[in-house]
């Protein structure tokens, strides 16, 4: 793994911007996406799982996706502008991403048949995609942790962070905007639950407390 030389801030703020969400979304990725292979396996010939357990695959690549797109148009730019990193780390992201995002468009292909079919062979084929994506997915987020997260702590104004939190937010349904706040929370310590629903607005906190 490279290590970060030296980091050239252009921003004129001491401020350093808080990049805990990030890990709680990462947390998210790396659970769903790790069962999900189980899962997909253990559906068999049950078409009516196979729609559950695809509904949920679809959901999570569709925040794998939208989480990759937001980092290309909103952070990966800035970082080049602003910072010099060892070698070519953000290519090397940009890379991951590409490769991560054609095991997504493999799994959107094959999800709908099997959905409706729930044929083992489509269903395995899904499985190791699953798994080989995962290969890519854990090295560039651990990664991403280790070398990308201290850069934009103090390269990033807050409101520059804040547009890819946005992003992923707008691109959320809005019936399920609850739901993924609870797979946010999930697993999470007292005090990074708190901080994430100090960033919840307050008819939503309402609401997930009571739904």
């Amino acid at each position: 793994m490279l290590v970060r030389r030296t980091v050239r801030s252009m921003t004129t703020s001491t401020q350093v911007v808080d990049t805990q969400g990030m890990l709680m979304v990462h947390r998210v990725m790396r659970r769903e996406f790790g069962r999900l292979p189980a899962l997909v396996r253990r559906v068999g010939g049950d078409r009516r799982r196979a729609r559950q357990v695809g509904r949920h695959a679809s959901e999570m690549l569709d925040f794998l996706h939208t989480h990759h797109t937001g980092e290309d148009e909103l952070v990966w730019p800035l970082l080049r502008e602003r910072a010099v990193l060892d070698a070519d780390i953000v290519d090397r992201m940009e890379e991951q991403h590409q490769a991560v995002a054609a095991s997504v468009e493999q799994l959107q292909r094959d999800l709908p048949r099997w959905m409706e079919a729930a044929d083992a062979s489509t269903g395995e084929r899904i499985a190791r995609t699953i798994e080989s994506m995962n290969a890519v997915l854990l090295e560039h987020l651990a990664e991403e942790e280790s070398q990308i997260l201290p850069v934009i702590s103090t390269t990033l104004t807050q409101p520059e962070w804040d547009a890819l939190s946005n992003h992923g937010f707008s691109a959320i349904p809005g019936k399920r905007r609850l739901v993924m706040l609870g797979y946010l929370l999930e697993g999470t310590s007292d005090s990074e639950r708190t901080h994430m629903m100090s960033k919840v607005p307050p008819p939503a906190r309402v609401a997930f407390r009571v739904i």
